[in-house]
């Protein structure tokens, strides 16, 4: 036979029609393996591979070309989708090679749909199989009436995936058992993977090299980029998934690194489509990493890039699911990367995009998973830009629907820890926006439901630090939401947990600058605990460290969140140092506040008042009450246009803001509200005490 393969697949299907052709051609068995087929007299090779890649004419019948190579193909490969249910051609195809070479040389792969959903009622849209598949063909290749029962490879995220797939079509045309090539494979892969990885990383670069210097060399260059290319796949999909939770940044840079360099050896004019989108992928993997150091300006040009990229091979490929859920990824990052900025408009560009770009993955491909979760995904986006913009109430609706979405997903995938990690999610924003609305039970159970969500997942000899990274968060929070209830047993046992977890995290990767400002926060509320125990020294020595890990990770490209960390630190130390707080302290912390209302006030709010009570205070000692005054009334000028945004929480900062300008009565309907909360923090109740006395004179 002239092909190894004829792939049978509609032209809407056309990516996953490359890939396939590729994979099988640029496949080689393990050596012992073809050594022993050899030895039959059986080739080890997948190719060549016939695939049209031209459009089909609008009428008539297969044309001579297509039936020459049909009947010079050893196996035919149908990809399965609704776009190839509803073909004629790809019908045809089926019903002639089984006229010209019998039944059992056929394989199927799904790459889209569910197989038989045209019996199901509402569903038949969905069917992935084309009518010659469902049923048994006779001789001349028509259907006899007899219900097919036909096995397929199914190459979606959710099923096979598509290493496993391809090996399943591989297996079968090699005549040899599957699980011997699954296993000889996954070694050979797991030694490419270490090799990347491990101290054997220069070995990668040369096999990357090998393939830059022939890149000009005809087949033997076709075959060796093929290899890198493929490399690369791994580099940046299964082994970037199996390396994240490690929690290193650095060895995920390597990784990204190594795929870099590969790219900048070649002209990317060179490149096809999803070469191009390999690339886009490193590059969006690279902002990643810099947004997770606090190299803002970096990871967003990084994600500008993956962006516009992603965007041309949307462009050309509109209706292929991978082109959408690639661009949809580089849409949502650029978002990101804005809201750090506090730049608004950009985000809710950017998310409404997104949005866009998920409903269009769930009206081409929605019965895949991943479009789904998409979907989930924008609608808890939309959740957060109402909760961002102090729309707490408004928000609720958009998690709740998000978190339902997430958890029919989970159920129907119950050991998939990405599902699992993406149900956690929707559930702490949830939780965070019931203790920003002062409902702070309701948020402690939400909070104790997503730490219960993760399972083992959350303990630390998981070692699961994508997990672990999500969980001191919760933690952290959890003891904030047990203090604004008055259970101070509960929140220091949940802010010691909470330290634990966020030692290690920082143990892991100190360069992680979310972990650290977590670290600090622990620290500084460690810190207080000492204080109301009496323990000057130790209240001291953490509120030291808070500061310090903070500056540790603070750079010039920081976001306001970050500064603001600093701002309470500082605070707070000035608080314990009482009279002698270094006047480098005092101007510092002074700055922070100025910057932060430039910045945003409504989300530096409670930072903002807090501070400027302490600096009053400070000046108060030393004498100078206009000093005193002039902080108070900065803080209190800035805030009065957002009080009706702000968290419950923070309304304790600014009713205690009241107190010391000497306002009382703008403090009442604050202390209304918190009462009617609940509010039951140690400080507030200090604060309130202080209210009732002015209040009886």
């Amino acid at each position: 036979m002239k092909y190894k393969a004829f792939i049978s697949y509609s032209h809407a299907d056309e990516a996953w029609g490359g890939w396939l052709q590729r994979s099988l051609e640029r496949f080689r068995a393990p050596a012992a393996l073809a050594r022993a087929l050899e030895a039959d007299g059986a080739s080890a090779r997948l190719s060549p591979v016939f695939r049209d890649r031209e459009d089909f004419p609008v009428a008539g019948s297969l044309n001579a070309a297509i039936q020459a190579a049909l009947a010079d193909s050893e196996y035919q490969i149908v990809l399965c989708s609704p776009n190839a249910a509803k073909s004629k051609w790809v019908n045809d195809e089926v019903k002639l090679f089984h006229k010209l070479h019998g039944p059992g040389r056929v394989f199927l792969v799904i790459v889209g749909g569910e197989p038989f959903a045209s019996k199901i009622p509402g569903r038949e849209a969905a069917e992935c199989f084309p009518p010659a598949l469902r049923f048994v063909l006779d001789e001349n290749g028509e259907p006899t009436g007899e219900a097919a029962e036909p096995l397929a490879a199914d190459a979606r995220e959710e099923g096979d995936g598509k290493r496993y797939a391809m090996l399943k079509v591989a297996a079968g045309m090699l005549g040899v058992g599957l699980d011997d090539l699954v296993r000889r494979d996954a070694q050979r892969r797991a030694r490419q993977a270490w090799t990347i990885t491990g101290a054997s990383m220069a070995g990668m670069a040369a096999t990357i090299a090998l393939s830059v210097f022939a890149v000009n060399k005809s087949n033997e260059a076709t075959r060796l980029r093929g290899e890198a290319e493929d490399l690369i796949e791994f580099m940046l999909t299964d082994l970037k998934d199996r390396l994240e939770p490690v929690g290193r940044l650095d060895v995920l840079e390597s990784v990204v690194d190594r795929a870099m360099d590969y790219y900048a050896g070649l002209d990317l004019k060179s490149l096809d489509d999803d070469a191009l989108a390999r690339r886009a992928k490193a590059m969006m993997q690279l902002g990643t990493i810099d947004y997770r150091r606090n190299h803002l300006t970096e990871a967003q040009k990084a994600y500008e890039t993956a962006e516009a990229a992603t965007a041309e091979l949307l462009r050309r490929a509109p209706n292929n699911p991978d082109r959408i859920f690639d661009h949809a990824q580089n849409v949502f990052y650029v978002g990101e990367a804005a809201i750090r900025r506090y730049d608004r408009t950009t985000q809710e560009k950017q998310n409404n995009e997104y949005l866009r770009l998920a409903q269009r993955l769930m009206e081409i491909d929605g019965d895949n998973p991943r479009s789904q979760l998409e979907l989930a995904y924008a609608t808890n986006n939309l959740g957060n830009v109402r909760s961002e913009a102090g729309l707490y109430g408004e928000a609720v609706p958009f998690y709740e629907k998000s978190i339902e979405a997430r958890a029919r997903l989970l159920a129907a995938n119950p050991d998939d820890d990405k599902l699992r990690r993406a149900y956690a999610y929707a559930i702490s924003w949830y939780a965070l926006t019931l203790l920003r609305l002062g409902e702070y039970r309701p948020a402690i159970d939400q909070l104790h439901k997503q730490l219960g969500v993760y399972g083992a997942l959350a303990e630390i000899r998981s070692q699961d630090f994508l997990t672990l990274d999500a969980v001191v968060t919760a933690q952290r929070r959890l003891a904030d939401a047990y203090s604004l209830v008055g259970d101070a047993e509960a929140a220091a046992d949940a802010n010691t947990k909470a330290e634990i977890t966020a030692k290690a995290l920082v143990e892991r990767d100190a360069q992680n600058a979310n972990w650290s400002i977590n670290a600090a926060h622990i620290e500084r509320e460690s810190s207080i605990r000492c204080f109301n125990a009496g323990d000057i020294k130790a209240a001291r020595a953490a509120a030291d460290r808070s500061v310090a890990i903070v500056e540790g990770v603070l750079t010039d490209d920081a976001p306001q969140w970050y500064r603001t960390a600093l701002g309470q630190s500082l605070a707070w130390r000035i608080e314990l140092s009482a009279d002698d707080a270094a006047a480098s302290d005092i101007e510092q912390l002074d700055r922070l506040i100025a910057g932060a209302i430039e910045s945003d006030v409504k989300d530096n709010a409670g930072f903002i008042a807090n501070a400027s009570r302490t600096l009053a205070q400070f000046a108060r000692k030393r004498g100078d009450a206009q000093k005193a005054r002039a902080y108070l009334d900065r803080a209190i000028r800035a805030l009065e246009p957002v009080l009706d945004r702000i968290p419950a929480a923070t309304k304790i900062d600014v009713a205690g803001l009241y107190l010391d300008a000497g306002a009382a009565e703008k403090s009442a309907p604050l202390f209304e509200t918190l009462d009617a909360l609940g509010t039951r923090r140690p400080d507030y109740l200090a604060i309130r005490q202080e209210y009732l006395k002015i209040a009886a004179k």
